[in-house]
């Protein structure tokens, strides 16, 4: 319905082609998008083993109390198995990182069950298992940062901006063996004697960054534009849309309005005279109307699942929209003057 060749979007491409007019943005939740760069790249060869011995051990309710246990006598016992599920984008590093921390735990118990696992005794594996838990840590580390309803379109820029300037430095180190920002493969180079897999986080590291341009090509296109948005008092003039260029430069000749600046940028934007810079506050309300994540309804969704349960057999849609609504709004109900306005707090009998 929404693809980008048959679809709404292609449809709306194609039109904007013949009508020679400017195609509009299209802003995939940024969210998702960044999930599905983190999985577009191919760690199987670490993934499937990992989940399989997870498995293992989760899946048995004997095996699983039998390995706590034995987390007890080694002083991990915090240290349990979480499962791992592709459709939550943060329990890969999860299950990942955990594995590498237990891997001589895990090795040892499963040899007792008659289930043993040469890959664990496979230090070119266990180095691809180190880089593959601090890849998609970094990638989890992003993801939160995107996370949240206050988060404005550019601040979800700057976050792949630096991230993939991150990938960058990432792969410069990696290929001299320079591992500084991957925290597990230092703690196993301490101990291993085969060399670092050079060509397999060279890869990993590549197909991410074409990735990541490849799904936020759109938004790059508009990086000037959400510039301007982010701090008018900064722009080029000269590279401004043409009817925005003399209201910019009066609000740059401003220093009211400049001081005003440091406040907040909503408040800003809220604040300028729209008498005077017409086409900016319009400018900047298309960035501002932006829904660059998903946040908000995936926030209902969660808030849904607590109130509509088995336990309420009364619910109607009404009150279902009412309480949702309650549950998500910012807004804090004036109770004294409710209470106020009422003459009889309960009916009678």
């Amino acid at each position: 319905m929404s693809g980008i060749k048959k679809g709404l979007v292609g449809q709306v491409k194609q039109m904007c082609n013949e009508k020679n007019i400017l195609q509009p943005m299209f802003l995939h939740c940024i969210i998702h998008q960044q999930a599905l760069c983190a999985k577009y790249v191919d760690i199987s060869s670490v993934l499937n083993p990992v989940v399989k011995m997870v498995n293992l051990i989760r899946s048995h309710g004997l095996n699983h109390r039998q390995f706590r246990d034995m987390l007890k006598d080694t002083d991990t016992e915090s240290q349990d198995l979480p499962y791992y599920t592709a459709v939550r984008w943060l329990s890969c590093e999860k299950v990942l990182s955990r594995v590498f921390k237990l891997r001589k735990e895990i090795g040892n118990f499963l040899e007792s069950k008659g289930k043993p696992q040469p890959l664990m005794s496979d230090e070119e594996w266990v180095w691809k298992l180190a880089f593959a838990a601090d890849i998609t840590s970094h990638l989890n580390f992003l993801n939160l940062k995107v996370q949240g309803e206050e988060n404005l379109v550019y601040d979800l820029y700057t976050h792949l901006k630096a991230f993939r300037s991150k990938l960058v430095l990432f792969l410069e180190q990696v290929r001299v063996n320079n591992l500084t920002h991957f925290q597990q493969c230092k703690v196993f180079m301490a101990e291993a004697t085969a060399e670092f897999p050079t060509s397999f986080a060279c890869e990993i590291n590549k197909n991410l960054q074409l990735q990541f341009q490849q799904r936020f090509s759109d938004l790059d296109s508009k990086a000037e534009e959400v510039r301007l948005f982010q701090n008018p008092f900064e722009a080029d003039v000269a590279s401004c849309p043409d009817k925005l260029q003399p209201e910019v430069i009066e609000l740059q000749a401003n220093d009211l309005l400049r001081d005003k600046f440091k406040e907040g940028l909503v408040g800003f934007y809220q604040f300028l005279p729209k008498e005077d810079f017409p086409n900016v506050k319009t400018f900047a309300s298309s960035y501002l109307s932006i829904f660059g994540t998903t946040y908000l309804c995936e926030q209902t969704f969660s808030r849904m699942k607590y109130v509509k349960n088995n336990l309420r057999t009364n619910l109607s849609n009404d009150n279902l929209r009412s309480l949702l609504m309650l549950g998500t709004s910012n807004l804090k109900p004036e109770m004294s003057a409710i209470l106020a306005s009422r003459k009889q707090f309960h009916r009678s009998h």
